[in-house]
Parts: structure tokens; sequence; C-alpha cells
């Protein structure tokens, strides 16, 4: 049996080249086997998709840890500012 590796044709679809073997054994042996180069791209993109989703859970991370620091930075009192009555018995008063 006869098993084409590469055939390259024309626009006419006349044979330009072609690399074959022949084969003698079972079909279910015979199949595609893939290669680290043949995968090569796709474990490419899955690493960078999973950097990049790694990279996104520490940005979302620090911002919500900047997030707790900037309302905390709302609550403090300015120094320049005198402290009035008011401004320490009016609960809804936001500075």
């Amino acid at each position: 049996m006869k098993v084409y590796t590469k055939i390259i044709l024309d626009k006419n679809n006349k044979t330009i080249h072609e690399e074959s073997y022949d084969y003698k054994g079972r079909w279910s042996y015979l199949g595609i086997h893939y290669s680290y180069k043949n995968t090569r791209n796709q474990k490419a993109m899955e690493k960078a998709a999973k950097r990049e989703r790694r990279l996104a859970e520490r940005k979302a991370k620090r911002e919500e840890k900047e997030g707790k620091k900037k309302e905390e930075d709302i609550n403090k009192l300015n120094v320049n500012e005198p402290i009035s009555l008011e401004f320490i018995t009016n609960p809804n008063k936001k500075k």
C-alpha cells in the first residue's frame, strides 16, 4: 500500500511533487502522529493565554487592595483645615 506524506499539485491538479512510502500493515495503526513541532503553535497560544489570565488575576487583586487604601485615604482628616463641631457631629457630611 502506498502512503503519501506530501503531494504538491499545480492549478490544473497535475502532480508536481509527491513523497510517499510503502506500508504493509493494518490501517488502524497508520494514522496521524503529532510531534512537538506540529503542536508548537497551539502550546505557545495556551501558554500566552495562561500568562494573561494570571496577570489579570494579579491586577484585579492589586486593584482590590488599592481600592481599600483609597477608601481609607478618603476618611482621613486634612491637617490644614480646622476641626469644627459640625464636622464631628454631622454623620451625613462627606469629605
